[in-house]
């Protein structure tokens, strides 16, 4: 007797002008490979919009993340390097020129880090085209529209 392994991974999202839907249908060709990639998809995209619905001003701290992580190469001492030559209370300051509050303080040191990471070259966060790398066979489709380099 053969087991089924047929199914879907679905998700949806709709709030305001911001909509998602992600789908996957599941049968017996299916990979877990091909699942994981669909779950990646979806985290990845509720990562980003869920900082950028938690009121912080993501672009300040974008700027600062990009300005900390220049020039620097993938490795645990530029990782300390950079987070030891903060001072503190400038360090505090900018973020807090991010925040709509002092309350948002801490999102907006987990976005920091996060940024700070991921502009390193560490992944944060299980995404496609890690998985595509791991997984050349996977094909994950690309997203629309226009992410050409700027000039």
């Amino acid at each position: 007797m053969m087991e089924s392994s047929s199914g879907e991974v679905i998700f949806t999202a709709r709030y305001k002008d911001w909509v998602v839907v992600k789908k996957l249908s599941v049968d017996e060709k299916t990979t877990p490979q091909e699942v994981a990639a669909i779950l990646a998809s979806i985290e990845s995209t509720l990562s980003f919009k869920s900082y950028q619905f938690a009121g912080i001003d993501h672009a300040k701290i974008d700027a600062l993340a990009e300005k900390l992580a220049k020039g620097k190469r993938k490795s645990f001492s530029s990782l300390s390097e950079i987070f030891s030559s903060l001072k503190p209370s400038e360090f505090k300051a900018e973020l807090l020129s991010a925040c709509p509050s002092e309350q948002h303080l801490p999102l907006a040191e987990n976005y920091l880090v996060k940024l700070v990471l991921d502009k390193l070259g560490f992944k944060t966060n299980l995404d496609p085209l890690l998985l595509q790398e791991i997984y050349p066979e996977l094909k994950i489709p690309k997203p629309r529209g226009n992410f050409k380099a700027k000039k």
